[in-house]
């Protein structure tokens, strides 16, 4: 069976770059009709999004509880299209000669407590960008106005979804953290730390030199937007813990089986309903444009 390779991060944190890094090195990414595309990100499947958005209720601004995604792993109609939608992409890969496929969906870190157990033992792939960074970038693709953008609200959510893929991903030892950082400024040598790290996973002894070209032309060739000057240490906004697990997130990037104790970066009380009240706040704004 072809390997399962996961590319599991946030919104604008760099899961297309690393997707398409993982397809240069030969994962296979899945057939073109298959596969949403905009301006803002790709390599996503219909199926895998529809899903998704179901599990979500169609709201990825405010995360599920992580109890209800539990429970939806045990309803027998939606494991059933989840195991039917894993066994097209092994199909797929295995008609294309491919040792392993890639998925990527921003919102996979919402919904990894329903999808963790149903994939198996998967590889990941997780990119650490900025907070402040993936939260401009977010604010541009909702058409708000980088300034308009609560960055209270977006640690907030950056920080639920990045305890999600440590809670859900710790028992793997198939993994590796990666900085967007890292990776624009030093991309041959990130290039060729992820391909290694994919050969290992994969049982592939070839020589990599071709792999790691053609994945390093690709950063190369992308612009990066949105470089934030300031230390999240710096930011009035970011909680303790939100500082703290951002340290924690870039030492993870080099020691990928650190061990992690939730306890030390507790979301504080109320966040859920503060989320709650900025997305009934944004959709009103994005609604007000929309009648202009």
């Amino acid at each position: 069976m072809p390997e399962r390779i996961i590319v599991a991060g946030i919104y604008r944190s760099g899961t297309s770059l690393n997707a398409e890094l993982v397809r240069r090195w030969g994962a296979y990414a899945g057939k073109e009709e298959d596969i949403f595309k905009d301006e803002y990100g790709y390599m996503e499947h219909f199926a895998l999004q529809k899903l998704n958005d179901d599990l979500l209720n169609n709201n990825s601004r405010v995360p599920t509880p992580v109890e209800q995604l539990l429970e939806k792993a045990q309803d027998a109609s939606l494991k059933e299209r989840a195991l039917q939608i894993l066994a097209d992409m092994d199909k797929e890969a295995e008609e294309h000669n491919s040792i392993a496929w890639v998925w990527k969906d921003p919102r996979l870190p919402l919904v990894l407590p329903f999808w963790a157990n149903i994939w198996g033992d998967a590889i990941y792939v997780i990119p650490v960008r900025h907070p402040v960074e993936t939260i401009l970038s977010g604010a541009k693709m909702e058409g708000l106005d980088p300034e308009q953008a609560p960055l209270s609200a977006g640690f907030a959510y950056w920080q639920f979804c990045m305890l999600n893929l440590l809670q859900f991903t710790q028992n793997s030892a198939r993994k590796m953290f990666i900085s967007y950082d890292q990776l624009t400024q030093h991309p041959e040598r990130e290039c060729a730390r992820l391909c290694q790290f994919l050969d290992e996973q994969c049982n592939l002894d070839s020589n990599p030199s071709g792999r790691i070209q053609r994945m390093t032309e690709q950063v190369t060739a992308r612009e990066r937007h949105f470089t934030h000057p300031q230390a999240l240490a710096e930011i009035e906004t970011s909680t303790r813990e939100q500082r703290a697990l951002f340290d924690f997130l870039r030492v993870k990037t080099m020691y990928p089986n650190e061990s992690y104790n939730p306890n030390d970066f507790a979301l504080y009380p109320g966040w859920l309903e503060y989320l709650q009240t900025m997305d009934m706040f944004l959709s009103a704004i994005q609604q007000e444009g929309d009648l202009k």
